[in-house]
């Protein structure tokens, strides 16, 4: 379960919670009218159902949150083992490049180290694992204080005989359906919800357990030196620390006399890897690595700036969701109109700041750009010219129409599915984005009904190369629909990549593919999330070993498959 999933499963029982308690509304609404219940009798049946409501959720709900409590202290221990396994490496790889390493440290030392490392890590997960369920314990009683209030204040409501019964019961809900069970209150006042909170405590929990497994590596090398370097554009407030160097005294068993240099315990103290911060380290090689000179305020104001622009996309994607709640749970249709155009305005606002954002990320400041040493490797990470960006104009993504047309080609998507509907689809879409992406390095996506073959949505224009952006509407589309089919096309005619296979695992597609401008035709399946960087270490592992990109990324797909619920095919014709 990846940071995201954890997202997603708690933002379904919050939705769940908010959903049961409208639809008692809603049904209490027509016993109301067939019993003909006065507003005394109404609060007194919902105030008993609101008490079967909490006996009913703390069951069902309990299960859940073990379930998911479970799976986070496995994703964080799997997140120390990545990193571990990064950095053995990655010094392997310096090493072979002319690192000299230090004596290792004694038997006794490193053994010492581990063993308070270890328990470093059990208390990571323990104070993990304890803040979410005592933020689980707090959506459950909220819901039921949300409920209690609204009973009353309809009934106020509908005293002043001014109201519907809808519009009643939308009243005293809208502050909830607003702000959405937001039960964990920050120290500084903020209030958020838990879904929010638990994706900002585990994304958190498993970056310190990533720095661990890394360090850890480092301590057995007896290497103590780091570099801090930008993640996804870095963050403004710990520009001031991009290229600098420390000696890690928190993670690496790092000493004051190992170096000129301040030690690492200092900078997070004044907030390094803060929550959901950005940045991570590497570790610094004195006669390999050349630092770049520290950012210039110039570019600390375009990191800042960047951040504006974020900030503005993550406002209006929570106005988004408050509009999306009501435009679902009101009664009165009216109320639901209102909110549903609201949303669909704060979606597009959304969309458009999403859109600027990737391109501010794009933009970065040359010095910070250099220091992203980790390279994640796309499908087909062969750069083309910009030139050849254009349509039509990159001879080695043209794709041969004549084969496409053939029926050959056709009869590879006979046997693609088990539905005919849905390979007629697959088909007629994938013609459709061959011929229209041909000679570009851009992409074309297709969502498919997996039962009527109904084509559900398309990105047939994305100007990102080898990209895909799923929009809001995209995703709450998905998520209405366990079984959807898609199709995509690869410019490059490489195998599906680590992000593919993560992407299917988690939107839960019953089956993917990936149409090669080549004429080939992939099928993958996963219900499982890989670490990329596992994943590259295997891919650099294969090509280091002579094999191309696309053998290794054949092999390092079958080795995965070994360990990992996934599953990858090539479609052939059988005639």
């Amino acid at each position: 379960m990846s940071d995201y999933n954890i997202r997603e499963a708690f933002e379904k029982i919050e939705d769940e919670l908010i959903d049961s308690m409208m639809r008692n509304f809603s049904r209490h609404r027509a016993e109301e009218t067939k019993e003909g219940y006065n507003w005394t009798q109404w609060q007194a049946e919902q105030l008993k159902s609101l008490e079967e409501y909490r006996k009913h959720n703390a069951k069902k709900f309990g299960k859940r949150f073990k379930a998911i409590n479970s799976k986070v202290e496995e994703m964080i221990r799997t997140a120390k083992a990545d990193g571990n396994a990064s950095q053995e490496a990655e010094i392997l790889e310096a090493v072979k490049d002319g690192f000299k390493a230090p004596k290792k440290p004694s038997a006794h030392s490193t053994a010492e180290f581990f063993k308070v490392n270890d328990r470093k890590l059990d208390a990571l997960i323990k104070s993990t694992t304890d803040d979410l369920k005592r933020a689980e314990t707090a959506v459950l009683r909220m819901s039921n204080d949300k409920y209690r209030k609204a009973i009353f204040n309809a009934q106020v409501a509908m005293n002043t005989g001014a109201v519907t019964y809808e519009k009643a019961v939308d009243m005293a809900c809208k502050d909830m359906l607003n702000a959405g069970l937001n039960c964990v209150e920050y120290k500084n006042g903020a209030r958020h919800t838990l879904s929010d909170y638990a994706d900002m405590a585990v994304k958190t929990a498993n970056k310190r357990a990533y720095l661990r497994g890394e360090g850890e590596k480092r301590a057995e090398w007896g290497v103590s030196l780091v570099v801090v370097n930008s993640r996804q554009g870095g963050c403004p407030d710990c520009a001031k620390y991009i290229g600098k160097v420390f000696i890690d005294d928190v993670y690496s068993n790092g000493k004051k006399s190992d170096g000129n240099y301040p030690l690492l315990s200092t900078a997070i103290m004044n907030g390094l890897f803060h929550p959901r911060c950005k940045d991570s380290t590497s570790t610094y090689y004195p006669e390999l690595d050349d630092l770049d000179a520290p950012l210039s305020e110039d570019e600390i104001k375009e990191l800042d700036r960047q951040r504006g622009i974020e900030e503005k996309q993550q406002y209006a994607q929570r106005q988004a969701e408050r509009f999306d709640r009501r435009a679902e749970y009101s009664l009165d249709e009216d109320n639901k109109r209102i909110a549903q155009t609201r949303a669909d305005e704060w979606h597009d606002r959304a969309d458009m700041l999403e859109e600027k954002a990737k391109k501010a990320g794009n933009s970065l400041p040359e010095s910070v750009a250099k220091s992203q040493k980790t390279v994640i490797m796309k499908s087909g990470s062969d750069v083309v010219a910009l030139e050849n960006q254009r349509y039509g104009r990159n001879k080695s993504t043209l794709v041969n129409k004549t084969y496409v047309d053939s029926g050959e080609y056709k009869r590879k998507y006979d046997s693609a599915t088990d539905n005919k509907e849905v390979n007629k689809s697959l088909y007629d879409c994938a013609k459709k984005a061959l011929k229209h992406r041909s000679g570009t390095a851009f992409e074309d996506m297709y969502w498919i009904d997996g039962e009527t073959g109904r084509v559900m949505l398309s990105v047939t224009d994305s100007a990102d190369e080898r990209t895909i952006t799923y929009t809001d509407r995209i995703k709450k589309c998905i998520q209405t629909n366990n079984n959807v089919v898609t199709i995509h096309t690869h410019p490059s005619s490489m195998p599906p990549s680590i992000e593919d296979f993560n992407s299917c695992a988690n939107n839960g597609y019953a089956k993917c593919f990936v149409a090669c401008h080549n004429g080939v035709l992939y099928g993958y399946h996963s219900n499982e999330m890989i670490n990329p960087k596992l994943y590259n270490l295997y891919i650099q592992k294969y090509m280091n070993g002579g094999f191309s990109e696309m053998e290794a990324q054949v092999k390092t797909i079958k080795k995965l498959s070994q360990s990992f619920d996934i599953n990858f095919w090539e479609v052939s014709y059988n005639g």
